[in-house]
């Protein structure tokens, strides 16, 4: 792990790594109270020269007096001034606990003692000092007898405040430390577990499909409170739309797509947003695009679009309708929208059927098909419109598709003959938090300009773009007001280089036909 990795890893855990630090230091805090105060007191001792010998003969006598101290030091630590004090003040210990407790230090400068005792107690812990100098004078006396020196008191005790022990600050900062070392082991563990995708790069090596594009989380790329779709108006939002619809173009050079499927691996990842969207950026280009709701259990097309979806694909795969009466038009595009329709008792059937093969094998001459499909995990319908069309193209959203749906996604396509062009990231956050904590969506995707100016390339208006010659207006489009653009898909199939001509489409896609037949009795 780099140090880049290790601070993306914080970055990315940092609410782990409090809650886990607090958590610690509460724990260590409280864990505090367990245990039993500790109160500590000290008393002084001096050492003097009784006989007075010494200095009635002029001889310095420190020397002596801090040589003999150090002979009393010990006598702390031992039972008998243990024993000495339990009986003086009465207590109920044991005389080596109270010898323990005993700490002495001889100044080295003056022949005095430094007494410090603890107890459990203020009062005792004070007693306690004061009494061991004079039990360890009486025990020094024992042993020599007749001595000159002798320790007698100096400064007593006073009664301790607080207590020394335990110290709640440490205990806290040692819970703080070890909580977050298990933060850090926790966090470490699921990153390490994560496989969830995450950037561009995520989709390339572990799903091994093309990335096409990468849409940004943002408002206006979504449904406003009515369901409606909104109409893009930010730089980044419709250039990254743009950027989908010329790298969907070029997905197969040599036999450009001409109907595609927009699925995702699960429910909830704006599969539906994104085909419409792409649907009308495509439209807008001068592009004659047809997007078909092929959602049959959920449909929400017509809803986005704001048109009558009561009557749609169900009836018209079902012979009910014809075909001219189900096509509505997007009032903010060029776009035609086929809706769902009624939601039918076997939409597995009817995608599935001959009658949805010709239905798209008829319209690709005319319209650029995108088709909205459900999830690929939860039922077949994708992947059996995925036999009936060019290829496909599943949405992934960033921290939340997985790549084991994914893979099983891109396989499940692939296991019925079908082509899956790429991936589109979905809701990528743009902020500069989640970029330094996951790493960029896609290198050099942040914003490279802005709706408040007017770049060259034109993003106001009926305004020609930059190297594709796209039409692209806010306003709606009638046909005819606006010449489409010279494009490889908006030429006639006459002019087209290596193209097919309309009366050939039917050997044209009859390639893709016999390559996944379909069953007659399928046919509703």
């Amino acid at each position: 792990m780099t140090i880049e990795d290790f601070f993306r890893l914080l970055l990315r855990n940092a609410m782990l790594l409090i809650i886990a630090l607090v958590l610690g230091a509460g724990l260590g805090y409280g864990y505090s109270y367990t245990k039993s105060p500790v109160y500590q007191a000290t008393a002084l001792g001096f050492v003097r020269d009784a006989s007075g010998a010494g200095a009635a003969a002029g001889v310095d006598t420190s020397t002596t007096q801090y040589s003999k101290a150090q002979f009393y030091l010990p006598l702390f630590g031992t039972r008998a001034v243990g024993q000495s004090i339990v009986d003086e003040l009465g207590l109920q210990a044991d005389p080596d606990g109270i010898a323990g407790s005993l700490q002495a230090a001889l100044n080295p400068n003056a022949a005095i003692i430094t007494v410090t005792a603890s107890a459990d107690t203020p009062q005792h812990a004070s007693d306690i000092a004061n009494t061991a100098i004079g039990a360890v004078a009486a025990e020094a006396d024992k042993l020599e007898p007749g001595t000159g020196s002798q320790l007698v008191a100096y400064q007593t005790a006073l009664v301790p405040g607080a207590p020394v022990s335990p110290d709640r600050t440490r205990f806290a900062a040692i819970g703080a430390g070890i909580g977050l070392l298990l933060g850090l082991g926790f966090a470490w563990l699921r990153n390490r577990n994560d496989s969830r995708i995450r950037t561009v790069e995520d989709i390339r090596t572990s799903i091994a499909v093309p990335s096409l594009g990468v849409l940004p989380e943002a408002k206006d790329l979504g449904r406003d409170k009515n369901s409606v779709l909104r109409d893009p108006q930010q730089f980044q939002s419709r250039e990254a739309l743009r950027k989908l619809r010329t790298n969907l173009r070029y997905a197969d050079v040599d036999n450009p797509p001409r109907s595609v499927v927009v699925t995702s691996s699960a429910p909830g990842e704006g599969k539906s947003t994104v085909a419409a969207n792409l649907a009308r950026v495509l439209a807008r280009a001068g592009q004659r695009t047809l997007l078909i709701d092929a959602d049959l259990r959920r449909p929400v097309e017509a809803t986005q679009f704001g048109l009558d979806g009561s009557v749609g694909l169900s009836q018209l795969l079902a012979g009910g309708v014809q075909l001219s009466e189900v096509l509505q038009k997007d009032p903010k595009s060029r776009l035609m929208v086929l809706p769902a329709g009624e939601v039918p008792p076997n939409p597995s059937e009817l995608l599935g059927s001959r009658r949805m093969h010709e239905l798209v094998a008829t319209l690709t001459p005319e319209f650029f098909v995108i088709i909205d499909a459900p999830p690929l995990l939860a039922v077949t319908d994708a992947q059996l419109l995925a036999r009936h069309t060019d290829g496909a193209i599943i949405v992934a959203v960033p921290g939340r598709t997985r790549v084991e749906g994914m893979t099983r996604a891109v396989e499940s396509i692939r296991a019925v003959g079908g082509t899956v062009f790429g991936a589109v990231m979905n809701r990528a956050s743009s902020s500069r938090l989640t970029r330094l904590a996951y790493g960029d969506a896609e290198y050099g995707y942040s914003a490279y300009g802005s709706t408040s100016r007017t770049y060259s390339y034109g993003y106001t208006g009926a305004q020609v773009d930059g190297p594709e010659g796209d039409i692209d207006t806010d306003a709606p489009v009638e046909d005819g007001l606006v010449p489409a653009p010279v494009t490889r898909e908006s030429e006639p199939p006459s002019q087209r280089a290596g193209a097919v001509d309309a009366d050939d489409a039917p050997r044209h896609r009859g390639r893709r036909a016999a390559a996944h037949p379909v069953d007659e009795d399928s046919a509703p």
